[in-house]
């Protein structure tokens, strides 16, 4: 009976996904005729078509917003040609669960970064690098949306989150942060004020004292995890360091998430996961990634570049190429930091001890994402088609999943096997 019960939850919350992947009302051809005239710069934009292709949102993607694709035919009064464009459009609905995207104000910094900042980061690197998408327009109403260029219809895709990145999609995209962090150095020289908008990213100090549905989610998951670790031979100790740990979460993730006095400081992307980057590829060789740019910047801000490394290090890449290219990795990331610094005249280039430096001072930063992201980065596509912000906010639900979080794919237990170990050897935990 309780079988049954638990078959028709599911399939009540499966037929919610759907119906929540159906685009809104709102978006309508008025929204789309003021957002290509906007982004267009164009008087007027007569639309023709428009057409919604399948969500690229839910099933465990994306999970803070919706996300819709829409192919948009119309006629410029510029160019006065029929002409298309792919855009992707997201939307960020503030409800009670959702409301702490509200207090970290991730509309906001996204939309100064992309109309006040991606633009002169891309002038300043002068080597025609392309670090985001186009925005091409925002608005509060009826709800936060923002529309972007959708990237695919210019050969970029997303690399598999499942299996991770393997060397060589590792190095094309260190390469590009390199750069990235390079800019946002001679920006905030430039023009220091840049940084009032970025100065705390997912673990600002306020929210993490203030929102305790964020700690409870937090503790759930170090929590499981503690006790995962506690039935593998040879990782007792280990799992109590985890439990302690997680008895004072709170004041842990502030520490993790706090500038430190002497930094080196980079505009961080702040939430640098697979599905937050797209890879275009080789014409001849479809699996050889050649670029990549970013997407998602609702998240950036100003501190050590070793937050966004160990972020990325810890859920976005292949265990052997972590295990034994490391090092080679962070050396690709500082040759594009050191030569992009170079390039642009930069004064005060920091040396490859700096950077290694401040990665070691951040690896709690990449702890944070082992157990926070890599157990729900892993997810296979069928275990994670349910899960949003509003269904992790029901406890029970939150619990089942976060269980199935950590076994969904051995690639997950494996990489934590190895990164715990490790970071016990560091000393994190003491």
């Amino acid at each position: 009976m309780k079988l049954e019960s638990d078959r028709e939850k599911e399939k009540e919350r499966a037929e919610k996904e759907r119906r929540a992947g159906d685009p809104p009302k709102y978006l309508n051809e008025e929204f789309f005729k003021a957002a290509l005239e906007d982004g267009l710069r164009d008087m007027r934009v007569d639309i023709k078509k428009i057409i919604f292709a399948e969500s690229s949102g839910g099933g465990g993607e994306n999970y803070c917003s919706k996300i819709y694709r829409a192919r948009a035919l119309y006629r410029s009064s510029k160019r006065q040609l029929d002409e298309e464009l792919a855009m992707i459009v997201k939307s960020i609905a503030i409800t009670p669960a959702t409301q702490f995207l509200e207090e970290l104000a991730v509309y906001l910094r996204e939309k100064i970064f992309y109309f006040d900042v991606l633009g002169k980061l891309e002038v300043l690197i002068g080597d025609g690098s392309k670090f985001g998408a186009k925005c091409l327009y925002t608005t509060r109403e009826p709800i936060q949306t923002i529309v972007f260029d959708d990237l695919t219809q210019y050969g970029y895709k997303l690399a598999s989150r499942q299996s991770g990145l393997n060397e060589e999609h590792c190095v094309v995209i260190l390469k590009k942060l390199g750069k990235f962090h390079a800019s946002s150095m001679l920006l905030a020289q430039k023009e220091p004020s840049v940084r009032e908008h970025f100065t705390s990213g997912m673990l600002d100090e306020n929210y993490i004292r203030t929102n305790e549905r964020f700690i409870t989610f937090m503790a759930l998951q170090l929590r499981t995890l503690a006790n995962l670790v506690a039935k593998w031979p040879g990782y007792e100790l280990l799992s109590d360091k985890l439990h302690r740990h997680c008895d004072n979460i709170k004041e842990n993730l502030v520490t993790t998430g706090r500038s430190l006095p002497g930094e080196i400081t980079v505009l961080n992307h702040g939430d640098l996961w697979v599905n937050n980057f797209m890879y275009k590829y080789d014409d001849e060789q479809p699996t050889k990634p050649i670029d990549a740019i970013f997407v998602d910047f609702q998240n950036s801000f100003f501190g050590s570049p070793g937050c966004d490394i160990n972020f990325f290090l810890n859920s976005s890449v292949q265990l052997d190429v972590l295990i034994h290219r490391r090092e080679f990795l962070i050396q690709t990331y500082y040759g594009a930091l050191r030569e992009s610094l170079e390039r642009m005249h930069y004064e005060r280039v920091p040396s490859y001890t700096d950077i290694q430096q401040e990665i070691r001072a951040r690896e709690l930063y990449g702890f944070f994402s082992s157990y926070a992201f890599l157990p729900m980065v892993t997810m296979k596509k069928e275990d994670s088609y349910d899960i949003s912000i509003e269904a992790l906010s029901d406890p029970d639900f939150a619990k089942t999943k976060v269980q199935l979080m950590f076994s969904s794919n051995p690639r997950t237990t494996d990489t934590l096997r190895y990164a715990l170990r490790r970071f016990d050897e560091l000393g994190i935990f003491d």
